[in-house]
């Protein structure tokens, strides 16, 4: 006779065994290894010393990219976290989804019906004894017969044989008739997954009361991954049973929870799933969908996030008159702000040495004498570090300036002992980057070892001011998102200078802004002469001065156009003058190599909340080059001061700008653009409506 419950515990200690094994040829503590895999200490001790017989997948995951294992030692190390679960010796009784009875891992017959319902409100209270009038009630329903009490002693019997292990090793699940005319299973932790998922549950909130917010979010994640569905699902006399609905009632609970302490981690991506299964059972759980609106945000899913808001905005409003409560609305607003920090599993790259300057740099010597007045202010006798900001529209050339005055100042020997620069994805395809996995690549940088790099967004931040206290230093933050994403970039130390460039306004204490606008018309001349050669626009003035023009001035699509000439020299520029002038969309001539300017719009464009969105597209209909905000209004059938607050959204997202104190105006080729996905996005009976109200 075999007694799988040792082989079990061995199958768990042969994983804590790899996990000890490979920890220590990594050189890293217990302690070290849950700081860099965001697990509680305790946890990876139960798990190197065989007392977690379930290691989660994810978690198995997490070890296998911090410990750096070849792919052999990561698949069985992965085996083993799978075979942990699988390998359930002795008699496992499951109700959290359709009710199951595992033998040794293997799924055997309940027996009748009746016999399942019986089970399952049975195990719906472990270990209290459940009446016989119960259970008649429940079992046969309407008019019982008169032996119903025979039949379920019978019922019983028949359950007793399922429940027993074949070889007399589950004793750890025991149906048995009590004292007071019932029944009662008597079951351990182990062998119900509902006692298993109320333990971890217990377990995690008293991490969480503790501080352990790792140790919470495993704990609660264990809890949650136990969880197959709506308990006891396909049982018609349990569906609806109270103890089902508050069970369910419980669940949701905890996976709001479990968010919370997830979200503070930064492991958004884990808690997805199980908020979209709450939010299915429940469509008007506004806590629920709050947390699924930043979990969405958090992993980089913006526009899902706000698709989300809106969604539950408009079922509120539906069916129950009511507009989204404070949770509902602080996670919308934590969205629009793009304060929401980010997983650190996809890590940011940050890098010691500048991007290259580019040898067809022209134009833009108005700023550069402005930015060298700026920095020439900054004294010896100043206490707060410089920023300099430098902020325009798409393609507006702001990267280009801020590495040529950093390769600029590194020629003169300033702030040349420390170069720092990362790309903030604040306007790419890529999600924001989370400030706190920026710090970490900085404080790598600045030979911080990762064992030492703190875990919370403050203390990293510290730790980053002091390293570069007293330092010439300079760090570039490319492509800013917002101020809460840079805030904690910023150095303290005088002798540091930080440059920002961002598509958005930024707000910061201190900071000294530089708007960009688009090319003079000297300066476009001279960048298309730079890229096809001068002898080419001087033998066509006028087709130069044209092919600036018809780019709008805008440095990127200068650019493009430049490119695309010099990749044909067969071409005249009055040929591209005439494909530029000639086409309905504009858009799609400014292309070159694997740039085209519409996909930088885009970018812009998906970043918009829908009102706003919709707003930009009602734009591009606007018959004259500027509008209003009653003009637009009219156009989009709402409130002018509405319009006007969504306007101004659009202005510090540098897609508008502002003519006069009430007028606005689009840049040519975004008003394009606007037309552009106005036919796609806007329905043609909207757009023939709003023109109506307009004229």
């Amino acid at each position: 006779m075999s007694d799988r419950g040792p082989a079990r515990r061995t199958v768990a200690k042969a994983a804590g065994g790899l996990v000890g094994e490979f920890r220590r040829r990594a050189g890293l503590t217990q302690q070290e290894l849950a700081d860099v895999a965001g697990l509680s200490v305790a946890g990876v001790r139960d798990l190197e010393q065989g007392r977690v017989l379930r290691p989660r997948a994810g978690t198995v995951r997490r070890l296998v990219g911090v410990l750096g294992l070849s792919r052999v030692e990561a698949e069985e190390l992965l085996r083993h976290g799978a075979t942990g679960r699988a390998a359930g010796a002795g008699v496992r009784v499951e109700v959290l989804g359709p009710l199951r009875v595992l033998v040794d891992g293997a799924e055997v017959s309940v027996g009748s019906e009746t016999q399942r319902l019986l089970l399952g409100l049975l195990a719906l209270s472990p270990n209290v004894p459940v009446g016989r009038d119960v259970l008649i009630e429940l079992g046969w329903s309407g008019q019982p017969p008169s032996t119903v009490g025979e039949l379920l002693q019978s019922r019983m019997s028949r359950l007793r044989r399922r429940l027993r292990h074949p070889e007399g090793t589950g004793a750890a699940v025991q149906l048995a008739a009590t004292a007071g005319r019932g029944y009662q299973l008597t079951v351990h932790d182990e062998h119900l997954d509902l006692l298993a998922f109320r333990r971890e549950v217990g377990l995690a909130r008293q991490a969480r009361t503790a501080g352990d917010v790792a140790g919470a979010c495993e704990y609660f994640a264990r809890a949650v991954s136990l969880w197959r569905g709506r308990p006891l699902a396909g049982i018609g006399g349990l569906e609806s049973h109270p103890a089902v609905a508050a069970l369910v009632r419980d669940w949701q609970v905890v996976v709001v929870e479990y968010a919370e302490v997830a979200a503070e981690l930064g492991r958004h991506e884990d808690v997805l799933p199980a908020l979209r299964q709450v939010v299915e059972s429940d469509p008007l759980n506004e806590l629920a969908h709050a947390r699924l609106i930043v979990a969405l945000a958090g992993s980089g899913q913006q526009a899902a996030a706000l698709t989300t808001f809106e969604d539950m905005r408009r079922r509120l409003a539906g069916d129950l008159g009511t507009d989204p409560g404070p949770e509902l609305a602080e996670a919308f607003r934590r969205v629009l702000h793009q304060d929401v920090p980010r997983s650190e599993a996809a890590p940011v790259c940050a890098h010691q040495q500048l991007p290259l300057d580019v040898a067809d740099f022209s134009g833009r010597a108005d700023e550069l004498r402005r930015i060298s007045d700026y920095l020439a202010s900054v004294t010896d006798e100043r206490t707060a570090v410089p920023i300099l900001s430098i902020e325009g529209m798409p393609g507006a050339g702001k990267t280009r300036l801020a590495v040529r005055v950093a390769h600029r100042l590194l020629a003169e020997g300033r702030y040349d002992e420390v170069r720092l620069h990362v790309d903030l994805c604040g306007r790419s395809e890529q999600p924001p980057a989370d400030p706190s996995a920026v710090l970490a690549s900085f404080l790598r940088l600045l030979g911080v070892p990762g064992s030492q790099i703190p875990r919370d967004l403050p203390s990293r931040a510290a730790l980053y001011r002091d390293r570069l206290h007293g330092k010439r230093a300079l760090v570039l933050l490319d492509n800013a998102a917002s101020e809460a994403q840079i805030r904690p970039l910023l150095p303290a130390s005088p002798t540091n200078l930080v440059l920002v460039t961002s598509r958005r306004t930024i707000a910061v204490d201190g900071g000294h802004t530089l708007p960009l606008d688009v090319f003079t018309p000297a300066d476009g001349r001279e960048l298309l002469s730079r890229i096809i050669g001068p002898d080419r626009v001087a033998g066509d003035p006028e087709g130069a001065r044209r092919i600036v023009d018809l780019c709008g001035r805008l440095p990127l699509a200068i650019a493009l156009a430049a490119h695309r000439l010099r990749a044909r020299p067969a071409w005249r520029l009055a040929d591209l003058v005439r494909r530029l002038a000639g086409t309905r969309d504009r858009l799609d001539e400014l292309a070159g190599g694997g740039r085209r300017l519409r996909a930088v719009f885009d970018v812009s464009y998906r970043a918009l909340d829908p009102d706003a969105r919709r707003v930009f597209r009602l734009t591009g209909l606007h018959p004259g080059p500027d509008f209003t905000a009653d003009s637009v209004a009219v156009l989009a059938g709402t409130e002018p001061a509405e319009t006007g607050r969504i306007l101004d959204r659009l202005v510090d997202e540098r897609l508008v700008t502002v003519v006069t104190a009430d007028r606005y105006r689009l840049h040519d080729l975004l008003a394009h653009y606007a037309r552009h996905v106005g036919e796609l996005d806007e329905p043609e009976p909207n757009r023939r409506a709003a023109l109506t109200r307009l004229l």
